[in-house]
């Protein structure tokens, strides 16, 4: 691991020439190529490990001297396709680099873009309107009170929503809030699209 929080960027990872977004799974194995960048990446994942992450994203020096160099390394701006069997995997690099940055959740997605007139779950949002009446919402719920995984993550979003938030007139962090639901959302309900053919699964 690095020592101390001095932050020397080698000239490799400043001149690294990537598009405008690339894959995350390639933006690691690019990164672990480059020592001072797989260094720093151990330490970041180390920053997310616990219940005292937030704390540490927040208040740690050398985790926030990790995210400023990986922001300067392909990792940055990566992103991830929907429905593929590496997407568990893609976006957990992802969210490894994003979980610690402070910008709106509205502002940040794990998946490539896309063209404006056609998005990827059109389909599953038709098929979901043209089966028989159920409540999607509710058979997700279900679902996810029968696995223990799932139960775990819901319940750690909505831990980080209840907490009070100590500016006027806000119940919670509303910051914080977005991006546990969001990364519960991508983590677990789009991941379990591929082992579960119930369209409801996101």
């Amino acid at each position: 691991s690095p020592q101390g929080v001095s932050l020397v960027i080698s000239p490799e990872l400043c001149v690294l020439s990537f598009p405008e977004w690339v894959n995350c799974i390639e933006a690691s194995e690019m990164c672990n190529q480059d020592p001072q960048c797989s260094s720093w990446y151990r330490v970041m994942r180390q920053c997310l490990v616990g219940k005292e992450k937030d704390a540490m994203l927040d208040n740690n020096r050398e985790c926030q001297a990790a995210l400023e160099v990986l922001l300067v390394s392909p990792l940055y701006n990566c992103r991830c396709k929907r429905s593929l069997k590496t997407e568990q995997q893609c976006l957990q690099i992802y969210w490894s680099i994003n979980m610690g940055r402070n910008e709106d959740m509205e502002d940040l997605s794990p998946y490539e873009p896309v063209a404006p007139n056609w998005h990827p779950d059109t389909s599953r949002l038709a098929s979901i309107s043209s089966e028989r009446d159920c409540n999607p919402c509710l058979d997700a719920a279900k679902a996810c009170n029968l696995n223990g995984s799932c139960k775990r993550q819901r319940a750690s979003y909505i831990n980080i929503c209840s907490k009070a938030d100590f500016k006027p007139g806000e119940t919670c962090s509303r910051k914080r809030c977005h991006k546990a639901l969001r990364a519960f959302l991508d983590r677990h309900f789009i991941t379990n699209h591929h082992s579960n053919s119930q369209t409801w699964w996101w």
